[in-house]
């Protein structure tokens, strides 16, 4: 298990190199870059693919909550935009995180979606009635997860508070049966916007190089 120091956070924010060693030099450049820039609003192809998912889950979470088409319309619609998002990120992101201590995060967040899809396919496809009843904690769980992961294994802070968040939001979830769509949208779209305009941690193991 990773420990994690929030002394180190402080330090590395005051020193404005927030915590990365040896990464790639476009990671590098990446983060940098969002340090010198904020709080201007000029966003890399990482904080794209942060704003594509926002408006995504937005636009399908608010579907859940306020349309009335059927469920079935929904989730053939709802797999669509997931697979557009899939796709359309990792290609924004990939040149960026081309380092094969990265590139599990793409291969991660991808199975999470599609472990998604799937069960709720399986579940309004075939009125699973268990399923239909836990989309919202089911959704919020996956990305819980998916950013657990992110702050183990890049050792982030602010990916470990996004894993919190998340965590807690599904008790609120069943405080407010009715609004759980509503709820869980603006949770997982509002945390991918946060990411896209502030700069956040993360720290790599460093790499012995050739003298």
């Amino acid at each position: 298990m990773t420990s994690f120091d929030f002394r180190d956070t402080l330090e590395t924010f005051k020193n404005e190199s927030l915590c990365m060693q040896d990464l790639s030099r476009l990671l590098d450049a990446h983060f940098r870059q969002r340090i010198q820039n904020w709080p201007g609003f000029c966003f890399s192809f990482i904080d794209q693919a942060f704003l594509i998912w926002g408006g995504l889950t937005l636009v399908i979470f608010l579907m859940g909550q306020f349309s009335s088409v059927s469920w079935m319309t929904q989730a053939t619609f709802d797999a669509a935009l997931t697979g557009v998002g899939i796709a359309s990120t990792s290609g924004l992101t990939w040149t960026l995180i081309d380092d094969e201590r990265l590139n599990w995060v793409i291969f991660m967040w991808a199975g999470l979606m599609s472990v998604g899809m799937v069960v709720t396919a399986c579940g309004i496809y075939g009125c699973i009635s268990a399923i239909m009843v836990s989309l919202c904690p089911l959704w919020m769980g996956l990305c819980a997860l998916g950013y657990g992961a992110m702050a183990v294994g890049m050792r982030s802070h602010a990916f470990t508070a996004a894993c919190l968040v998340h965590t807690l939001a599904i008790a609120l979830l069943y405080h407010q049966p009715s609004w759980q769509y509503l709820t869980t949208g603006l949770v997982i779209s509002l945390t991918l916007v946060f990411f896209s305009v502030v700069p956040w941690d993360m720290q790599t193991d460093e790499v012995d190089t050739p003298a």
